[in-house]
């Protein structure tokens, strides 16, 4: 049997879930913090697709779950050295306070270190900050699959 990897990673979004759902599910909302080309159906089955325009990184996948205001699941895959959709990206959405959210993201099914390492910077360092700050109504200085732009290299 060979290893997988798994990250977990949590941060506190001052945005209701309702908001920071619809920036991980609606494609033009997508677009304002994760790539420069977004394909996105956020049902079962659905295409999931990140990328840079310049093609250095194209991540796939599809929607695997999707409860609304809480829970969206997809496959990943295409960077760092994984199938398009071999691994899976679950983030969970929890009411915090008035108008707050707790996200927990778990991204599992990894079959590299290098990439469990890679994915668990990104998220942390990248992603979710920049999902926080479009949540929270700011506009950010850059998207994580951004052309000429470390998040999302693979």
């Amino acid at each position: 049997m060979t290893d997988v990897y798994e990250v977990i990673r949590e941060i506190t979004i001052q945005a209701k879930p309702e908001t920071v759902f619809s920036y991980l599910t609606e494609q033009g909302k997508m677009k304002e913090w994760f790539g420069e080309v977004v394909e996105a159906d956020a049902k079962p089955g659905g295409i999931f697709r990140v990328a840079k325009k310049d093609e250095t990184a194209d991540c796939r996948g599809q929607y695997v779950e999707v409860v609304p205001y809480e829970k969206v699941v997809f496959n990943w895959g295409g960077i760092e050295g994984l199938e398009p959709g071999e691994s899976t990206v679950e983030i969970i959405l929890k009411p915090k306070g008035n108008n707050g959210t707790q996200l927990t993201l778990r991204h599992y099914n990894v079959r590299l270190k290098s990439a469990a390492d890679s994915f668990g910077q990104g998220w942390k360092e990248h992603a979710l900050p920049l999902l926080k700050i479009v949540s929270e109504g700011g506009t950010p200085d850059g998207l994580c699959f951004e052309s000429g732009h470390e998040c999302g290299t693979g």
